[in-house]
């Protein structure tokens, strides 16, 4: 994520926290996405929901300062013309290796494809999980966020990949919104 748009992040994040608590569960999109405990809600927008494991609107000025500890987050986007073969070119692209690509089915009913990759961006090491829902137009990119100069990045991702899928594995889909 570009360090602009990491600032526009936490600014949201700090109006999410001006309104009161964080949620257990958010519904975007008609998905009902449940937040693993401690994580926050840092965006809720119409095509975008970003859930994180740190509280980013306690970061006073977004343009400085960098959580502390291991940060990780999981943004749904809504993107309706994305297949997964988009990302296989992404993959390809940026000359990542692809460690997994899989069918696999979200919540008993909903087909989707789960790619992993680890690539080298901006000079650091990371490691990524996107998950392609072409009936429903969401990707969900599930990833790290390292600081400058962090290079553990690929196995912070392993340490959080069953709390990734486990967030996958609780979503509950209502009916596919038409717009």
């Amino acid at each position: 994520m570009p360090f602009r748009a990491f600032g526009l992040a936490l600014l949201a994040a700090s109006l999410l926290a001006a309104c009161g608590g964080q949620p257990s569960s958010v519904e975007w999109r008609n998905v009902d996405v449940e937040l693993p405990d401690g994580w926050y809600v840092f965006e809720d927008e119409d095509t975008r929901l970003s859930i994180s494991n740190q509280d980013l609107a306690a970061v006073e000025d977004p343009e400085e300062a960098v959580p502390e500890g291991d940060v990780v987050a999981m943004f749904f986007t809504y993107e309706p013309d994305t297949l997964p073969d988009d990302w296989r070119g992404f993959v390809e692209q940026q000359d990542a290796t692809l460690e997994s690509d899989e069918r696999i089915e979200l919540d008993g009913q909903v087909p989707a494809t789960r790619l992993v990759f680890e690539y080298v961006t901006d000079d650091i090491p990371t490691r990524e999980m996107v998950v392609v829902i072409p009936s429903r137009g969401i990707v969900v990119l599930a990833q790290p966020v390292p600081a400058p100069g962090d290079d553990d990045a690929p196995e912070v991702f392993l340490e959080y990949l069953d709390t990734f899928q486990q967030v996958l594995d609780a979503a509950e889909f209502g009916r596919p919104l038409t717009e």
